[in-house]
């Protein structure tokens, strides 16, 4: 009889667990989805596994192919940072050859600044003079194709995706200043002497606050157009057209500043020769970079590194494509299966990239498990970093996540320690929604709120 009941309490206990995850499933998170009605006409994708062994938890849609948006850095700059290495510096170079060529190797580095060159160009003329025959620059580093595949072509103007180059400088954006002037009316004017005109028709309006930029590259793509209203004087950010122009323009005023002269002012682009010198060189930490790309999702910097890392896996010039490779490559090594999903970009802008939910916890977690993969986690967005600034404020020091937003998509993803003492994987991707990124927001939170709370 003795046998019969502990028997009995066994296969009680054993039918009692998966009531549990069937409990928080269903009566919690499809609750939130049959009342947000998102799945009515869009695509909700939810995937909650337990990190320590890959449980699913909760799944919803979670093998679906879905836009990532930013959610995507995750993996791609996991991938740039091990391929490169935590102590990666980018570096710009400056050269002198036998016949008093100069040459500046370009390093891609998002970080760099014209100040930087500046600084750099005083020191060549205190230690080399101030005359050179030609001056040439070293762009192979990485390719010429500025926007990613799948860019949409109006991101031209998005100050959020500037171009990716080899020749990166002062984050590939201009700021435009407006300013009031005594009638009334609205005047702008640039941070820069590159020769890119604004045209204005902005109103001065205390209650409504609404620009629109445009950038005709058909007709002139130095001619930006900004009409609307604004509040108060403010100060707008605009992609730069040309990098290469903007960069040389910017060398142009420094060489002139300091009176130092190239007798040929045809800028070529040409390799670095052999027995060349190395005369000065400006280095930024890849470090200075991560919190940039996981808290603030800073395209330009994710994007820049991606080609880098694959430029390095291969030993050539750095594309997207070389890096999706190396990265599929790199991957595989760890375990983590990449034919099932599509990447096209190092920063998830293009429209091409396509992931599972499912697969996202599923690498989040294998991720995990590697020995170095603690250092990574700690430049993860918490609340009150970057694009979680207004999110989640009672689960700092208790998540850890990637946000990612696009026209009409809106992804998160990450760790969430919970109060049940697992640490738990999301992945949460909506998409084709006609509601606004701050309601998908609010969505997201709740479910994650819900998790935490287990």
């Amino acid at each position: 009889m003795k046998k019969t009941l502990s028997f009995l309490l066994l296969v009680s206990i054993f039918l009692l667990m998966p009531v549990y995850c069937s409990a928080f499933s269903i009566s919690k998170v499809d609750k939130l989805i049959q009342e947000s009605h998102l799945d009515d006409n869009s695509i909700v994708a939810v995937s909650i596994k337990k990190v320590s062994d890959n449980t699913p938890v909760y799944e919803h849609n979670s093998k679906k192919l879905q836009h990532p948006a930013s959610v995507l850095k995750l993996f791609t700059s996991y991938f740039a940072l091990n391929t490169l290495g935590y102590d990666y510096f980018f570096k710009t170079g400056f050269y002198t050859d036998k016949e008093n060529n100069l040459y500046i190797r370009l390093g891609a580095d998002p970080l760099l600044t014209t100040n930087q060159i500046k600084d750099a160009f005083i020191k060549i003329k205190e230690e080399k003079g101030a005359s050179f025959n030609n001056l040439y620059f070293d762009d192979s580093i990485i390719d010429k194709r500025e926007f990613g595949p799948g860019w949409m072509w109006d991101d031209d103007i998005n100050p959020y995706t500037p171009k990716i180059s080899a020749y990166n400088l002062d984050g590939n954006i201009i700021k435009v200043n407006m300013s009031v002037n005594p009638d009334g009316s609205i005047k702008t004017s640039t941070d820069t002497t590159y020769p890119m005109s604004v045209f204005s028709d902005i109103k001065l309006n205390s209650k409504i606050n609404y620009l629109e930029i445009e950038r005709y590259n058909w007709n002139n793509p130095e001619l930006v157009e900004i009409t609307g209203t604004v509040a108060f004087p403010r100060t707008i950010s605009v992609p730069v057209s040309s990098m290469r122009r903007y960069f040389i323009h910017n060398v142009e005023k420094i060489l002139e500043d300091n009176r130092i002269s190239i007798k040929s002012t045809l800028y070529a682009s040409k390799l670095i020769p052999d027995g060349a010198e190395l005369i000065y060189e400006i280095k930024n930490p890849i470090t200075s970079t991560i919190a940039g790309i996981l808290q603030a999702s800073n395209n330009l910097m994710a994007g820049s590194i991606f080609k880098l890392a694959g430029g390095s896996a291969y030993n050539a010039t750095g594309t997207a494509d070389l890096a999706v490779a190396a990265m599929r490559d790199f991957y595989k090594k760890n375990k983590i299966e990449t034919e099932s999903i599509i990447i096209r970009d190092g920063c998830g802008i293009s429209r091409k990239n396509l992931i599972t939910a499912d697969w996202i916890t599923d690498a989040l977690n294998k991720m995990y498990e590697e020995k170095d993969f603690e250092k990574f986690k700690e430049y993860m967005a918490q609340a009150g970093d970057g694009t979680l600034s207004d999110r989640l404020f009672d689960l700092r020091g208790e998540a850890w996540l990637k946000t990612g937003s696009l026209s009409n998509v809106s992804a998160i993803a990450g760790y969430i320690q919970s109060q049940d003492g697992n640490m738990y994987s999301v992945a949460i991707i909506t998409q084709n929604f006609k509601e606004s990124q701050k309601e998908i927001k609010k969505f997201e939170d709740k479910i994650i709120t819900l998790i935490y709370n287990r």
